[in-house]
């Protein structure tokens, strides 16, 4: 029926070349799709982000590498 609800989760991969086009992962048809009007879960995704936990290991560098000189 039409007013029955057309909501799809995806995952966000990013823009198109075209303003106001996103590329959209959809996980339930293994596709990639090019979608215009999409809603973010602006909540979840900081949430997620605030719980990631940072790990440095010594060899790796964060703001510049190292410089090898006298």
């Amino acid at each position: 029926m039409k007013l029955e609800p057309k909501t799809k989760l995806g995952i966000f991969l990013g823009y198109t070349d075209t303003p106001h086009n996103y590329w959209v992962y959809m996980s339930t048809s293994w596709m990639t799709v090019v979608r215009r009007d999409i809603r973010f879960d602006e909540e979840k995704a900081m949430q997620v982000s605030l719980e990631r936990d940072l790990e440095i290991h010594a060899d790796e560098e964060i703001l510049a590498p190292k410089v090898e000189g006298p």
